[in-house]
């Protein structure tokens, strides 16, 4: 029979005691920087592989199981689908979040966020492809087809004709 040992009460205050001591923090991270350094090819796999779970675990809920597209039904590379923000507020929800620093953000971070607080309401599942259509279409605010004819016919190219 397989005892399973529970941290009590105390226990964990009297951990809590000791973390807030001075330097066992900056020995902590010491020691974690050294074991890093000395094991970074074991260090790299963990992180790949708890990247990959964590990813797994968001597009596994906001694509309700399915872990594919929204739109097109994609589903033969799990690479290729990504979260998106349903009504194209992306740039609040990372304020929100307090990862807005584009240079910081990575989607191991949001994925982390996201478990973290608790999966949110607001985020697809979409492909590569139909997350770029999306973006591409609302920064244009028309689509292909209308971009061709507007080429086609170069009065119609302006939305509003100018003042």
């Amino acid at each position: 029979m397989e005892k399973i040992f529970k941290t009590s009460e105390a226990q964990r205050k009297a951990s809590q005691r000791h973390r807030q001591k001075p330097g066992v923090l900056e020995r902590r991270r010491e020691l974690n920087r050294n074991w890093i350094a000395n094991n970074r090819e074991r260090y790299n796999e963990a992180k790949t592989e708890y990247r990959f779970k964590l990813k797994v675990a968001a597009i596994h809920h906001y694509s309700n199981g399915t872990m594919s597209c929204a739109r097109c039904g994609f589903d033969a590379d799990l690479d290729a689908l990504c979260l998106d923000h349903i009504n194209d507020d992306g740039a609040a929800h990372r304020k929100q979040l307090n990862i807005s620093n584009r240079s910081a953000i990575s989607g191991t971070t949001i994925y982390e966020r996201l478990k973290a607080i608790g999966w949110m309401d607001g985020l697809q599942v979409l492909c590569a492809n139909c997350n770029m259509v999306k973006e591409l279409r609302r920064k244009r605010g028309r689509t292909a087809a209308e971009m061709l004819e507007a080429i086609k016919h170069p009065t119609r190219w302006r939305k509003q004709p100018y003042d």
